[in-house]
């Protein structure tokens, strides 16, 4: 499905101040990001819970949320005012960062992280694991598209539930961020899409210097999509805004690359499979239906005792009989093969929050 970032709403205001006795003219270049201004109600916390599958658990999150801080980011003004000519890359990548990092959001932060690494400790994860644990977390929150809308505020999409592609690239990368690992935005404006770009060893997207990880849905470190929803395609180069200082990678580039490949060959077997059997399947439908007016005609002639006539048609049956047979058995072949590539096919992109587990499980089932 084609995943539409919001626009950030932008005010470009610029300054030209005149002295009238002078007549000299002075600009200023400079721009104000929205911050989220907690409303002062006193109320119980928000409890934003989430359930998710992540290799072979169901995992559950439930942290408290500041209402107050939650409905400031809601009510928040996210224009931006422009002074002067700031470039848009500029005041793109300084917005989309005070989203992500804007202090309010720190407690909210630091209960998501401490849930995650307890998990991480209690499963033993490796860094590539723990970091597969946060991506299944904002994957598997709902999709959800409100084009008329500016971009989420993590804390926003947290208590929502749901967000599109902007607003889950922003949570995504301020808990990885805040965890240590090396990342950045993705911005396709032309396309209209945000991604992650993830600091990797191996499986780098174009010439970004990082792997790329889709977070609308459920995929893998390093795979991004063929295509989105009415056959659109990435296309443009994106505007790269790294998010933090970290500098852990993810090593597993290799293992992903292997699974999407394997993917890539199990759909094209199958689907190669599928323009054999489905003409085969209507050819034998048709024999089937030649063999039974075939044996009603014979049944016909043999209860009126014209066995003479009757015989005549039993070498025609016995052969058209074990040509149904022939076919069937090459139809059962195919089958066969087509199911073959297609589980495998179907396991893979139905466990994408399971990287270790899937290398584990393709590389004992795909044909060699």
């Amino acid at each position: 499905m084609y995943r539409a970032v919001k626009p950030l709403a932008v005010i470009i205001i610029v300054l030209l101040a005149v002295a009238l006795a002078t007549g000299y003219l002075y600009t200023r270049q400079s721009m104000v990001v929205p911050h989220i201004v907690p409303g002062a109600e006193q109320s119980a916390p928000i409890m934003a819970t989430h359930t998710f599958s992540f290799e072979k658990s169901r995992i559950t999150i439930s942290v408290p949320v500041d209402a107050a801080v939650y409905n400031g980011a809601k009510s928040t003004d996210k224009s931006v005012s422009i002074y002067g000519n700031v470039s848009e890359s500029i005041w793109v990548a300084a917005s989309y960062l005070e989203m992500v990092n804007d202090s309010a959001q720190d407690p909210m932060y630091a209960d998501l992280t401490a849930q995650f690494r307890k998990i991480r400790d209690d499963q033993g994860l490796t860094s590539d694991e723990y970091l597969e644990l946060m991506a299944a977390y904002t994957q598997s929150l709902t999709y959800e598209t409100t084009p008329d809308n500016p971009a989420k505020y993590p804390v926003e999409t947290v208590v929502d539930g749901a967000g599109d592609c902007d607003d889950k690239s922003l949570l995504l990368a301020g808990l990885l961020s805040r965890e240590g690992y090396k990342v950045a935005l993705l911005l396709f404006s032309p396309e209209a899409h945000m991604a992650l770009g993830i600091g990797s060893v191996d499986s780098l997207y174009r010439d970004t210097g990082y792997a790329f990880l889709e977070t609308t849905n459920l995929s893998y470190v390093g795979v991004p999509p063929d295509e989105f929803e009415g056959g659109k395609v990435l296309t443009s180069e994106p505007l790269i805004i790294p998010v933090g200082s970290g500098t852990t990678i993810y090593s597993s580039g290799a293992e992903t690359s292997y699974i999407h490949d394997i993917s890539i060959l199990s759909e094209q077997e199958a689907l190669g499979m599928e323009t054999q059997i489905k003409p085969l399947a209507a050819d034998l439908t048709t024999k089937e239906d030649q063999i039974a007016l075939l044996e009603s005609q014979m049944q016909a002639l043999r209860s009126s005792g014209n066995i003479g006539a009757y015989n005549a048609q039993v070498s025609s049956h016995n052969t058209l009989v074990a040509t149904y047979n022939a076919e069937l058995a090459t139809y059962r072949q195919h089958v066969a093969h087509y199911d073959t590539y297609a589980n495998v096919h179907n396991y893979i992109i139905s466990h994408a929050y399971d990287r270790k587990g899937t290398y584990d499980w393709v590389k004992a089932n795909a044909p060699a």
